[in-house]
């Protein structure tokens, strides 16, 4: 299995997923990230501690 490039569905960044990482995803039973690294921590913090509404 060897390593894929993907294309970030955010960013439009091109990110390697490595033969390691695919290994660790399969025995996990995780589907193919779709998102970069950066990309994906921006989610995560945003899921954690969302924006705070604007006040007019």
């Amino acid at each position: 299995m060897p390593d894929k490039t993907i294309t970030c569905q955010n960013c439009q960044a091109i990110f390697v997923y490595s033969e390691y990482e695919q290994k660790i995803d399969q025995a996990r039973g995780t589907a193919e990230p779709t998102y970069c690294t950066i990309c994906k921590a921006i989610k995560s913090s945003e899921a954690k501690h969302p924006p705070k509404p604007k006040t007019s």
